[in-house]
């Protein structure tokens, strides 16, 4: 198995709704690809601020004719989180992402098999780009850690 990117990318709440691209090279080709990446904190604990939060969210896109049926908003808390998700392309052609809430993922791409939401493609040698897609960031920093791994055909699953 060989590492061919194990990044750290800071993130915090201006870089909500914008994408970080992450280009990397592959020198050879390879059995498979295997994109591991990790982000917290994903909630946040400050209720009051979380209350700011809904309540901001709730004016900016639920029409005032629907809002009485979300009183109270506490019965949202504490589900105030952070989201951030991933896609991938190879040479400029998108093979899909991951939108999944949970913080922690594994995502594999191979000629054979590709997690869910990926198309199937060889890991070859070429340009690939990790676009890591911020939808939201609760907390001050949120810290995002991707590596990505590279599997031959000779190793064992």
């Amino acid at each position: 198995m060989d590492l061919l990117l194990d990044r750290l990318i800071l993130l915090h709440a201006g870089d909500a709704k914008t994408n970080v691209c992450v280009p990397f090279p592959v020198e050879r080709d390879f059995e498979s690809l295997e994109f591991v990446c990790a982000y917290g904190p994903k909630g946040y604990d400050d209720e009051d601020a979380a209350r700011i939060m809904i309540e901001d969210g709730v004016r900016r896109f639920v029409p005032e004719e629907y809002r009485k049926g979300l009183e109270p908003l506490d019965r949202f808390l504490p589900s105030v989180t952070s989201l951030v998700t991933l896609s991938i392309d190879y040479k400029g052609r998108y093979l899909g992402c991951a939108h999944r809430h949970a913080p922690e993922q594994g995502h594999i791409i191979s000629g054979n098999f590709s997690s869910p939401g990926f198309f199937r493609q060889p890991a070859l040698a070429g340009n690939w780009r990790a676009v890591i897609n911020v939808h939201s960031v609760v907390s001050g920093e949120l810290r995002y850690r991707l590596r990505v791994l590279a599997r031959d055909g000779s190793e064992g699953a």
